[in-house]
């Protein structure tokens, strides 16, 4: 089993190398507290160089990491190394500028919930600077409140009022709701208590709906009241506070049924006694009076659970003793007493009244009222009232019975019971003001005040003409039926007289595609009602567009150079839509806005608008902002572009020398000027034969001179040395660095050439391209040699060649110098890898040496390496034997031999390495041995060559035979 693959190895080595790191003087800093950003909002994770002291950031020796941590596992997202970026999140953007400028912070795009948690800054500066931050992301959604009220409330009739205030789409799930009356004079405000709070209902994106609900009574005293729904949210730094849209108003007074009813039965009592008394006059002297029997009077309407009176009158008869029995008999079954009244009376030629008497039934709220009166004939009458509280189920079409029994002889009468319910009354539809793409949407449908509780509701969505049943509820009832992609909720209340009011909400997620321009039905049927009774709604659904970051062209803006900003709009429903440009709130005209395309999956619509400016100096943190006003935003939504980054290219003149004939040992400078530029930040570099002049090394003076004009930035910048032979022919270059306006390099050259100094000629090789183990010729001439009196030598590093040089002789050419040409032939060798050739000419005259210096272009080999074999082939168990394994063919020497059995790794003394040769292929090749003891087990062997020039790999495995 092998110890790692050799993807891995650049990894394992980071990590190896930073856990070694020292602390340093990097220190961090990020914001207190969680970050908290708003569902489909840009959030910034703050990440910034605190303390850096000495050090200067730079491209090459900068790593940051951004991970994000899910448990115990990390997930990377965005890196930077080397002056690469890899962002593994397309939603996750950091700018290389700045970075550079000590500004780690991660903008993270159109944040969801998924976004929520631990992310990790991490940053590395060589060799010995880390440090690393934790930052925590919490993602919020504001609530929609929508208030849901009547629009006029009679007060003074005793009836209630309800008030909902609904929230939806909101996140985290704990809210605060409270309910305020303002009184007309403003001066009190008052506290609702008696609320309903429905616990919240989450949605499929995790956002949460919720209901609280208040029923009043209001009274007269509540006239010119007002009332609001305190909405507290995490997401709100002030309550959302929402009126409700109702009105109160004094109830006007009618005269009641039953008043009527009562002036008319007591006409007729009084009717039945005039009439009467003639007649008892005769009657009470001369022989019994049977009683005279009324047909049993019931009221013109009977409602459920309410008070009504049914009488019965018994007149004119005598002696006093009589009985009255009231029976009921429902649904055909036998007939059960609900009272019975013995009374006897004792004549007398007075009338007497007689209190009249309450008495208790067997019936829960049903009661019986009785007058008795006595005329001076002796003659008697008696009213019997029942008063019952009817049910519909059942006592409707029940058989109520009057039984009276005299000794002058028994009459009955009956009367049947048709329980009557009130119908509900119903308003519309309610729907949000706001009906948006992809949210949760709830259909509300009020229906108040009926009773029984006996109540069909059906919802029902209209396609084509044709109804397709949504839900199907009924009170009381197991009955509830609901396709998949729609719920339902009820929320009932009752009253003290006994009615009821129902809320039916259908809740669904609403879509352009499917929902748009549809109707939506909820059909109430209840036993008070002829017909069922239909309320449509069509639905109107809107899309708010989404914005995008402005995206800046170039991204370095550019003093006086065009640039174009441009914004993406889109998931917006419908098509129109208003799209404006301001800069520091000021409208830009100009702007362009291209054409509006539909996306037919979803229906909604999308553009791009570009807005081109040239922008000048005084632009500078200027405010850019799109503004987009559209049907389904309550205000214009907006992003905005600041310019910070405004920047001037700089320009950069061609070197000069002074003097412009330098000479050996005497005083020269070069002179660079780089202008118009801007801001001041600028880098800038001299290098000699590539490689970076510091002043350290004693290469020469380098001065800066810095001047401004109109704004922009100039630079001179002056390199002063005493130049010895090892200059001739050198090449001088400035490299110029200005971040903010291009990450590309200005480059400016200067070869320089001595007074009285020789040149030599490019080198040529033959073949050009030089190969291990093969013949290379490397030749190059001098000329312009004054005189005869020089020598011409190679070496390799500091060691003299001697063999394979062949010199020209010294030809005399027409401006009187003299030219020659000298060449080195060699067999190419892994030793040569970056190793320099040196042509070393000398004037033995003057004791001067000139040199020119070429380093071959080699290329590092990967070793190759032969199977594992053991001595002896089968060893013995507990005895000895070595593993070997010869290594051949690779260039430069530096490898590094790692032994494994199992998860066991041999250390370096236990391993025999041969010191590497160079073979007939003109490579290095090694032996490697493993002297080890036999245990019982057979593990498996690794050999692993790791090449550190190229950094490849080679594994091995040998399994052992015992």
């Amino acid at each position: 089993m092998g110890r790692c693959r050799a993807g891995d190895r650049p990894r394992l080595l980071l990590l190896l190398v930073l856990a070694g790191l020292s602390e340093g003087t990097l220190k961090l800093r990020t914001s207190k507290g969680p970050v908290e950003v708003l569902l489909n909002e840009n959030g910034l994770l703050h990440c910034e160089i605190d303390k850096l002291y000495g050090l200067t950031l730079s491209s090459n020796n900068l790593g940051i990491s951004w991970v994000f941590i899910q448990g115990t596992g990390k997930n990377n997202i965005f890196t930077y190394s080397n002056g690469e970026i890899t962002s593994v999140w397309k939603e996750a953007e950091l700018s290389e500028n700045s970075i550079l400028n000590g500004d780690m912070s991660l903008m993270l795009k159109n944040v969801t919930f998924k976004h929520s948690g631990k992310y990790q800054c991490e940053v590395v500066i060589p060799p010995n600077e880390r440090d690393s931050l934790t930052v925590n992301l919490e993602v919020l959604a504001q609530p929609t409140v929508t208030v849901v009220s009547e629009k006029i409330v009679e007060v003074g009739t005793g009836g209630e009022m309800t008030l909902r205030c609904q929230l939806t789409g909101y996140y985290p799930c704990e809210s605060n709701v409270e309910w305020i009356q303002l009184t007309p004079s403003q001066i009190e405000t008052k506290l609702v208590t008696n609320l309903c709070i429905s616990p919240p209902i989450k949605n499929p994106d995790r956002t949460c709906n919720a209901i609280v609900e208040v029923s009043l009574e209001p009274r007269v005293k509540d006239i010119g009241s007002s009332y609001e729904c305190h909405v507290m949210h995490k997401t709100l730094p002030e309550p959302n506070i929402v009126n409700a849209e109702v009105i109160l108003k004094e109830a006007e007074i009618l005269i009641s049924t039953q008043s009527i009813i009562g002036s008319i039965i007591g006409s007729i009592f009084i009717t039945v006694l005039l009439t009467a008394t003639g007649i008892l006059i005769y009657i009470c002297y001369f022989y019994k009076v049977p009683p005279k029997v009324s047909d049993i009077q019931l009221p013109d309407r009977i409602v459920h659970h309410e008070v009504a009176d049914i009488i019965c009158h018994v007149a004119g008869f005598r002696p006093g003793d009589i009985d009255l029995s009231w029976y009921l008999q429902r649904n055909g079954k036998d007939e059960q007493l609900i009272h019975k009244d013995k009374k006897a009376f004792l004549g007398s030629m007075l009338c007497k009244q007689n209190e009249p008497s309450e008495m208790s039934t067997n019936e829960n709220h049903w009661k019986v009222l009785r007058s008795f009166q006595t005329y001076e004939n002796l003659t008697h009458s008696f009213s019997s009232t029942l008063k019952v509280f009817p049910d519909v189920m059942t006592d409707n079409n029940a058989r109520i019975i009057c039984r009276v029994t005299h000794p002058a002889g028994s009459e009955e009468r009956c009367s049947f019971l048709a329980v009557h319910g009130i119908a509900p009354k119903l308003a519309k539809i309610i729907r949000p003001p706001v009906i948006l793409h992809n949210r949760s949407l709830m259909l509300i449908y009020p229906i108040k005040l009926f009773k029984p509780n006996l109540l069909n509701i059906k919802w029902y969505k209209i396609i084509n003409g044709v109804k397709s049943l949504l839900v199907e509820y009924k009170t009381g009832s197991k009955l509830d039926f609901t396709v998949d992609q729609y719920s339902h909720c009820v929320d009932e209340f009752s009253s003290d007289n006994d009615t009821y009011s129902v809320n039916s909400m259908l809740i669904f997620i609403a879509t352009i595609k499917e929902d748009d321009g549809k109707e939506y039905l909820c059909e109430v049927n209840h036993d008070a009602m002829e017909n069922s009774v239909e309320e449509k709604v069509k639905l109107e659904v809107k899309a708010s567009p989404s914005l995008d970051t402005i995206l800046c062209e170039p991204v370095n803006p550019k003093i006086e150079k065009e640039l174009i900003l441009s914004c993406k709009v889109h998931s917006f429903y419908p098509k129109s839509i208003t799209v404006q440009w301001f800069k520091d709130e000021e409208p830009i005209k100009d702007f362009t806005i291209s054409d509006i395309v539909q996306n037919h999956k979803d229906n909604l619509f999308e553009l791009t608008t570009t807005c081109t400016i040239i922008p000048t100096l005084s632009d500078l943190q200027s405010k850019y902002q799109c503004r987009v006003t559209h049907k389904s935003l309550r205000s214009p939504s907006f992003v905005e572009y600041v310019l910070e980054n405004l920047a001037s290219s700089p320009k950069i003149n061609e070197i000069t020398c002074d003097p412009v004939q330098p000479e050996i040992g005497k005083e020269l400078t070069l002179t660079c000027e780089i202008k118009e530029f801007y801001p001041e930040d600028i880098q800038i570099h001299w290098f000699r034969d590539c490689v970076r002049i510091d002043e350290n090394q004693n290469l020469g003076i380098i001065s800066e001179t810095l001047s401004i004009e109109h704004g922009l930035y100039h630079k001179i910048t002056k390199l002063t040395w005493i130049p010895s032979t090892d200059d001739q022919q050198a090449e001088y270059k400035v490299e110029v660095c200005h971040s903010k306006s291009s990450a590309n390099l200005l480059k400016q050259s200067f070869q320089l050439f001595l007074k009285g100094a020789p040149k030599f000629s490019d080198f040529k090789m033959e073949p050009k391209v030089p190969l291990y183990g093969r013949p290379l010729s490397v030749s190059s001439s001098v000329y312009d040699i004054l005189n005869k009196n020089i020598s011409v030598q190679w070496y390799k590093g500091s060691q003299l060649i001697k063999s394979g040089v062949m010199n020209s002789d010294l030809v005399h050419t027409h401006v009187n110098t003299y030219k020659i040409k000298s060449c080195l032939q060699f067999l190419v060798t892994a030793e040569d890898f970056e190793r320099e050739l040196i042509l070393v000419y000398k004037d033995i005259s003057k004791n001067e040496e000139f040199r020119r210096r070429i380093q071959l272009p080699l290329r590092a080999v990967t070793p190759k390496v032969s199977e594992i074999k053991s001595n002896p082939v089968q060893p013995e168990i507990d005895g000895n034997a070595t593993l070997s394994c010869r290594i051949s063919e690779f260039a430069p020497m530096d490898i590094n031999v790692i032994w494994s059995k199992g998860c066991k790794i041999y250390k370096v003394e236990e391993i025999i390495v041969e010191v590497p040769k160079i073979d007939e292929t003109g490579l290095y090749s090694t032996m490697t041995r493993l002297p080890i003891i036999i245990n019982e087990d057979s593990e498996e062997y690794t050999c692993e060559i790791e090449h550190e020039k190229t950094n490849d790999i080679v594994e091995k495995k040998f399994t052992l035979k015992i």
